[in-house]
């Protein structure tokens, strides 16, 4: 017994090393966000939300250094992270983090950028005895150094409110910003260091640390032996840390109070040890203002078993924890989940240490199945035998059958954990997601208001029966489809075909059983990206957060003619058109009437349609009035193979914008481009990184869709080749072509009478017409021309003149081109100065005069020139020809007296 119990105490902890290993690979996984194994790939930030502070990145608006841009509502590019700025660095951009008002990025080679926010020093770009509060427009890099001044690599990061948190390789975190509630753990209260812009390594119990998180006050860290440290604020038990007066914390908790070091959670609400940890999520909002009133606080995390624990405010039952609800008045039906407490006058609703919620499991709706069939009677039992256990169909999925008791249960895996203002989210390995909290702005994608298809009303609060806060989690059954499928069944001495209905859950039909892979909660939004590269979001829109600035889009793969078996409508079909007015009646010159507007009442809005016009409830709905339409009365339409949201007139009218979506929508940029999205990030900005094998366009459009992507070996960036006509980096670019009229001006461009074999010939000096840089450069990556010598202009469509054997100025000068002072280029002839002060120089110009059989002039000048221009006008004005011309022969023997004479001075 003592060798059984001891292999099996053995087992017990190899098992606990092997899901700790586990744990930090999917961390790890998480951390890189499910990226392309090929990072040195083309990728691109794209911005839009909250921009109070600069938090979007896109600078400040132009000639106004302090003033930022407005919220975007429309997704922006944000440069100084693209592709192009960040090759410049020899850097890969992995993902991005965004908090309430700044905003932080890393690469894969563990450099930070950091920009929005900074008035308590969040952005860290403070140095040793210089604070540094200057708001950054830009992504500005961070560079994080030891005392010995080696630099560090940023493996994570958590952005609160006002502070920051950054682990970097070797498990070591440090922090900067706000301390008003001791949320930088350094152990000094907010008196002694209110904040600090320098970045302050902390201890977090002399673990290694592997993650950490950040909500608006406090601060979170998971160690490599899956324990939990919390610091900072602490007024909703959001630390877990237990309270003092009451064994649950209820009423007024002195032991509530700020904590200013990271301290471990040792006990959980059960009575038992804090079992080791795999994902952690910090959530809590502020009220704003001076003096920024913290509102709830909330803490979450994944046990390395697969099971939900939640600790903190749980007001909109954000924790998971189910509620009590107690009725507010005598004679009323209004319920509230929250207490009472005399001393505060406040209600509240917490749990000051981690409460057990267990693990997440997939229900499905299926009908009860069918009755087994007849079967003959079993035979009768031997002594002592036991009948064993039957096996049931049961909707939930997750937990194994029977099991020994030895063996542990398997739960769903749970891979992503993310928490928001007052809501929490999770993702399971098999693609399911589970919100739980609040609800107001739809923001767990649970798509209540949808179902009761009443756009303009939401369900009221504290009434428990409704869903506006759900207090356990619940599955987000938006993307679940049936099938029938059928399998063989033995009865009696054969076998039947037996039809059945499954439910699939996790997978998205019309991405191929694409699953999410990626999900993060904002202030009040949520947003998740799908293994096939495709960004879905729901909750406010009030600030642009959702990405769209009108009443949204259709599904770009919708399908409503049931031809794509991938469709999610196929049974809807679009309005037929208005019936035409006969005619056939009308008198010479009256006017046709109107054709009358089509009868959408007969076309019923479809549940289960991948579209968001305001048949889904995303916009105000106006009712009609008299003889006014009614505003945002829309249905998913079919116009042949282009089937969308017909926004329109005559069949709807679309007005206003999404101010809440209750249920996942598309996002906007992704249907309307061609854009493959690799990570999101949810804040106060809202983030999306897209990434391509080769450039792509403003619409995601590889190449422009005119190129040619052309893979490159390993570890090299494939390229563009672009078409006749067309260059840059995506092909984005019209070069310029040569034309006729060139062609015809560079052949009356000669003095053809002094040089009748000068005439440009294409056939013998080369194709102009119809030719890119008109035959005589080449075109650049933005799609200018780098002419050949002697060819200018913007096509290179001006040659430098040439004489009978074609010698771009008689190979005596050089060619120059002005348009300023003249509109095509001309020759700058070779000249030699005789007086020159210089002996030396002066000797040398002599023997280049005399060699070259130049007429030395007036002012000791010999040059080519052009003999019909003369030498004064090429020599004053530049009129110079060909630099054909010499001058008189017999000035040799007077270029070979100076000669002499300067060789005798010399001696």
């Amino acid at each position: 017994l003592l060798h059984s119990e001891m292999a099996r105490r053995e087992g017990d902890a190899s098992r606990r090393w092997v899901h700790r290993w586990l744990s930090l690979i999917t961390l790890l996984t998480c951390l890189s966000d499910q990226v392309s194994a090929q990072m040195n790939a083309y990728r691109r930030v794209h911005a839009w939300g909250l921009n109070r502070f600069g938090q979007l990145g896109i600078d400040h608006m132009p000639g106004q250094g302090n003033q930022p841009k407005p919220n975007q509502c429309e997704p922006q590019y944000v440069p100084t992270l693209g592709h192009e700025a960040m090759e410049q660095v020899q850097a890969n951009l992995q993902r991005i983090v965004s908090g309430q008002f700044h905003a932080a990025a890393i690469t894969e080679e563990g450099d930070m950028y950091v920009w929005g926010r900074n008035d308590q020093g969040q952005l860290g770009m403070g140095t040793t005895g210089v604070e540094d509060t200057d708001i950054r427009y830009t992504p500005t890099l961070l560079e994080l150094f030891t005392g010995n001044g080696q630099k560090q690599e940023v493996i994570d990061v958590a952005l609160g409110l006002e502070h920051t948190l950054v682990l970097v390789s070797g498990g070591r975190v440090f922090a900067f910003g706000s301390n008003q509630f001791g949320q930088l753990g350094v152990d000094m209260s907010a008196e002694d260091m209110p904040f600090t812009s320098i970045p302050t390594s902390i201890d977090v119990g002399g673990e290694s640390v592997v993650n950490v998180s950040a909500a608006a006050g406090h601060s979170i860290a998971l160690t490599f032996t899956g324990a939990v440290y919390t610091w900072g604020a602490n007024h909703e038990g959001q630390l877990g840390l237990g309270g003092c007066q009451n064994p649950d914390g209820m009423h007024f908790d002195p032991c509530l109070g700020s904590v200013k070091k990271p301290t471990k959670i040792i006990q959980t609400l059960e009575g038992e040890f804090m079992p080791p940890m795999k994902l952690i999520a910090a959530g809590g909002h502020v009220a704003g203002g001076t003096e920024k009133v913290l509102e709830g606080g909330h803490s979450v995390a994944i046990s390395e078993d697969n099971e939900l624990y939640g600790w903190g405010d749980n007001f909109h039952g954000q924790i998971g924890k189910t509620q009590n609800y107690y009725r507010m008045a005598h004679n009323t039906d209004v319920f509230t989940p929250n207490k009472f407490d005399n001393v505060t006058g406040k209600y509240f609703n917490r749990e000051v240490r981690p409460s057990r919620i267990g693990p997440l499991l997939i229900t499905t709706n299926l009908p009860s199945p069918p009755p087994p069939p007849p079967a003959f009677p079993a035979p009768p039992l031997a002594p002592g035998q036991s009948t064993g256990g039957a096996n049931t169909n049961n909707a939930t999925t997750g937990i194994g059958g029977g099991v020994d008791d030895e063996e542990e249960e398997e739960f769903p895996e749970i891979i992503g954990l993310s928490a928001g203002s007052h809501h929490t989210m999770a993702l399971l390995k098999s693609g399911e997601l589970f919100a739980w909290g609040d609800n107001y702005f739809g923001q767990l994608g649970l798509g209540y208001q949808s179902v009761q298809r009443e756009p303009d009303r939401f369900h009221k609060t504290q009434d428990w029966y409704q869903p506006e806060m759900i207090d356990k989690p619940t599955r987000i059954e938006h993307w679940d489809y049936f099938v029938q499928r059928t399998r063989e069944e033995t009865m009696g001495n054969g076998t039947v075909e037996i039809e059945y209905t499954e439910q699939i859950t996790g997978k998205i039909r019309y991405e191929s059983d694409a699953t999410i892979t990626h999900l993060e909660a904002g202030n009040f939004q949520t947003i998740a990206r799908s293994s096939a590269g495709n960004v879905y979001i729901w909750g406010t829109n009030s600030l642009g957060q959702l990405g769209t600035c009108d009443c949204g889009a259709c599904a770009h793969n919708y399908d409503a003619t049931g031809d794509d078996p991938m469709g999610t409508c196929s049974a809807q079909k679009s309005p037929p058109a208005p019936p035409k007015p006969d005619t056939s009646n009308l008198a010479e010159g009256e006017e046709a009437p109107p054709a009358p507007p089509p009868d959408l009442t007969l076309y019923l809005w479809e549940q289960d349609c991948e579209c968001n016009c305001a048949g889904a409830g995303t916009c105000k709905y106006v009712a009609p009035q008299g003889d006014t339409d009614a505003v945002n009365r829309g249905k998913c339409v079919d116009f042949g193979a282009n089937t969308k949201c017909e926004c329109v007139e005559p069949y709807l009218k679309m007005e206003g914008s999404i101010y809440k979506m209750d249920q996942p929508m598309h996002f906007a940029l992704g249907v309307a481009t061609e854009y493959k999205f690799v990570t999101v990030a949810a804040g106060g900005a809202m983030f999306a990184i897209t990434q391509s094998q080769c450039p792509t366009d403003d619409e995601g459009k590889v190449c422009s869709s005119i190129g040619e992507c052309q893979e490159a070996d390993d570890g090299e960036l494939s390229t563009c080749a672009c078409p006749f006509g067309t260059a840059g980096i995506k092909c984005e670019h019209s070069c310029p072509v040569g034309t006729e009229e060139d062609y015809l001006a560079v052949r009356d461009e000669h003095n053809i009478g002094k040089f009748p074999d000068s005439r440009y010939r294409e056939d013998t000096d080369g194709v102009m017409t119809g030719r890119v840089c008109s035959g005589h450069g080449q075109c650049d990556d933005i799609g200018k021309c780098v002419c050949e010598d002697f060819w200018y202009g913007e096509r290179c469509q001006h040659m430098c003149p040439w004489d009978n054997q074609k010698r771009h100025c008689s190979g005596n000068g050089t060619c120059a081109y002005d348009p300023d002072i003249q509109e095509t280029p001309y020759c700058n002839c070779n000249r030699y100065k005789t007086s020159d002060k210089d002996p030396i120089v002066a000797q040398e110009a002599a023997k280049e005069c005399a060699d070259r059989q130049l007429a030395v002039r007036d002012g000791g000048w010999c040059s080519y020139y052009d003999l019909e221009q003369g030498f004064e006008a090429c020599y004053q004005f530049g009129q110079c020809g060909v630099c054909e011309d010499s001058g008189l022969r017999h000035s040799i023997l007077f270029s070979l007296l100076i000669s002499v004479l300067l060789r005798i001075v010399l001696d």
